[in-house]
């Protein structure tokens, strides 16, 4: 129950201090099971949506759904394509930042 009303704090919070990333959906593949943020995510394709500081993984094979809270950062030219970027952490895979296509914005984990 902690847990939920956290997460609902930090959403609620995200909303209110920062503007939406993007109203786009984005895809992501992950080959291997990954964490993002306290989250662990299985092998397969998801759609990305964010609002504000919440990023939303929703598995396209399951229709499962996971919120993991991130930090927005801005570049100074949109990304061309949307690119994840691992870091392996004790034999684990791990999503360090996420590009997202066309916009300015780099979701970081």
């Amino acid at each position: 129950m902690t847990t939920m009303k956290s997460l609902l704090l930090a959403a609620a919070l995200g909303l209110s201090s920062m503007t939406i990333a993007s109203a786009a959906t984005y895809n992501v593949v992950l080959a291997a099971p990954t964490k993002a943020g306290n989250a662990q995510l299985s092998p397969g394709a998801y759609k990305l949506n964010v609002s504000g500081r919440i990023a939303t993984f929703t598995s396209v094979d399951t229709n499962r759904t996971v919120m993991v809270v991130v930090r927005l950062d801005n570049s100074s030219a949109a990304f061309g394509r949307t690119s994840v970027e691992f870091k392996d952490e004790d034999g684990a895979q791990r999503i360090e930042s996420i590009e997202l296509e066309n916009s300015v914005n780099k979701l970081e984990f």
